[in-house]
């Protein structure tokens, strides 16, 4: 009978170092867990009132930017405009050989008047160097069938 007691202390004792253990643990999970919690609620505390907009009721509820977030929507916005700037100077090269390309084909089936006025739209001052290359030949073939 002796063992038997024995044996039911070494495994009561082992439960309560088992509770005491599991214990242990989520007391230091707990307390790294509010170390965050109050580190990010500083954080977002640490917002000038100058950037953060005035709350209402339903802006309450939204996250407040940050300064990193507000200086990525600042960089992608520039990045957006310059870009668009850029689509609309390749659109207006695109136009401008699109231009030359019919006023070209107008000039293979003789279409002299149809060629002259698709260039009349185009400046060429506003030409590449290689566009105004097109742009002289079509104009050379169009004044030698007026001449004819």
């Amino acid at each position: 009978m002796d063992k038997k007691e024995k044996r039911q202390n070494n495994s009561m004792f082992i439960y309560t170092a088992l509770i005491f253990v599991v214990a242990l643990i989520l007391i230091i999970l707990a307390f790294f867990g509010q170390t965050n919690l109050t580190n990010l609620r500083k954080a977002a505390e640490d917002v000038p009132a100058s950037e953060a907009p005035s709350e209402t009721v339903s802006e309450t509820a939204a996250p407040q930017p940050t300064s990193t977030a507000v200086e990525e929507l600042a960089i992608l916005t520039n990045t957006v405009s310059n870009l668009r700037a850029e689509n609309d100077s390749l659109q207006k090269t695109i136009d401008t050989y699109e231009n030359l390309l019919s006023a070209n084909g107008y000039i293979s089936v003789g279409n002299t008047d149809m060629a002259q006025e698709i260039l009349n739209t185009i400046d060429r001052n506003a030409l590449s160097d290689d566009q105004k290359i097109l742009f002289d030949q079509i104009s050379n073939t169009i004044n030698e069938g007026k001449e004819q």
